[in-house]
C-alpha cells in the first residue's frame, strides 16, 4: 500500500475498532452497573418479550394470593361465629332436655325458658352482626375468590355460606314451658345442629381449597421469577471478564491509533 496523506486508512481502521470496542465496553459496564443482561429492547427482543409476560403473570398471581388469604380470613371470622351458634344450640338442646323429664313443676320450666329464649336472640344477633368487611357471613350466599391471574371459572373459588337466624334454622317458636314442648324442641335443635356442623364442614373444606391455591400461587410465581431471571439477569463472571477484555482491547487501540495517527510524519522524511 503507497503512502498517503489525504486518507490515512490505518487510523479510520483503528477508529472502527476502537468504536466497536467501546460500545461493547459501555454494554458491559451498563449489564455490571444494573444487574441485567437485557438492558434495551434490541438486546433480545424476544426474550424481553417474554420476560415482561411472565412479570406480569408474577404479579397478578402475588395478588392472587393475598386474595386467597383474604378469603381465609373471611371463612375463619365465619367458622368462628358459627363455633359459637352451635355453642348456643349445644346449651339450648341440654336445656329441652332437662324440660323433657317430669320432675320440673311449671315454675322451673319459666326459668328454664328464659334462659332458651334469651339464647334464641342471641343466636339472631350474632347472625345480624357477623360481617367481614361489610359482608354478611351467616345470611346465606357465596363469596368469589379470584385466585388465577385469568377471567375463567378455574381462576375462581368460590365459597358458600350458611344462613344461622332462629327462622331458617326453624327453632324460632320453639318454648320449653311444658314437658311436651322440650321434648319438641329436641327434633328441631338437632336438626339446627346438624346445619350448623355441614356448613362448619363447608367452610373448612373451602378453607383447605383456598390454602391449596395460595400456596400453588406462590410455586408458581418462584418458578416464573426463576424462569425471568435466566432471561433478564446478567452473568457477573461472564460480564466481568468481558470487562476485563474489553479495557485491554480499548487500551490497544488507543495505542494502534496513536501509532496509526503517526504514520503520515513519514512523509515528511521523504520529502526532506
Amino acid at each position: 500500500m503507497g503512502i498517503t496523506v489525504n486518507t490515512n486508512v490505518g487510523s479510520l481502521v483503528a477508529q472502527s475498532y476502537l468504536s466497536g470496542n467501546q460500545s461493547k465496553l459501555s454494554k458491559t459496564l451498563s449489564r455490571l452497573s444494573s444487574g441485567l443482561r437485557v438492558t434495551e429492547a434490541k438486546d433480545d427482543p424476544a426474550g424481553l418479550a417474554i420476560a415482561q409476560s411472565m412479570a406480569s403473570s408474577v404479579r397478578v398471581l402475588k395478588q392472587g394470593s393475598r386474595n386467597g388469604n383474604d378469603g381465609v380470613s373471611l371463612l375463619q371470622t365465619a367458622q368462628g361465629a358459627m363455633s359459637q351458634t352451635l355453642d348456643i344450640l349445644q346449651r339450648m338442646r341440654e336445656i329441652a332436655s332437662q324440660a323433657s323429664s317430669g320432675t320440673y313443676g311449671s315454675g322451673d320450666l319459666a326459668n328454664l325458658d328464659t334462659e332458651f329464649q334469651a339464647l334464641k336472640t342471641e343466636i339472631d344477633r350474632i347472625q345480624v352482626t357477623s360481617t367481614f368487611n361489610g359482608i354478611d357471613l351467616l345470611n346465606g350466599g357465596s363469596v368469589s375468590i379470584q385466585i388465577g391471574e385469568n377471567n375463567t371459572s378455574n381462576d375462581r373459588i368460590s365459597l358458600s355460606l350458611t344462613t344461622t337466624d332462629t327462622t331458617t334454622l326453624t327453632i324460632d317458636g320453639d318454648d320449653v314451658t311444658s314437658q311436651a314442648n322440650g321434648q319438641s324442641a329436641l327434633d328441631t335443635l338437632n336438626d339446627a345442629i346438624d346445619t350448623i356442623t355441614t356448613g362448619l364442614a363447608t367452610l373448612g373444606a373451602a378453607q383447605s381449597n383456598l390454602e391449596a391455591a395460595v400456596n400453588s400461587n406462590d410455586t408458581r410465581a418462584v418458578n416464573l421469577d426463576t424462569a425471568r431471571s435466566r432471561i433478564m439477569d446478567a452473568d457477573y463472571a461472564e460480564e466481568s471478564a468481558n470487562l476485563a477484555k474489553y479495557m485491554i482491547m480499548n487500551q490497544s487501540n488507543v495505542a494502534m491509533l496513536s501509532q496509526a495517527n503517526s504514520s503520515p510524519q513519514l512523509v515528511l522524511k521523504l520529502l526532506g
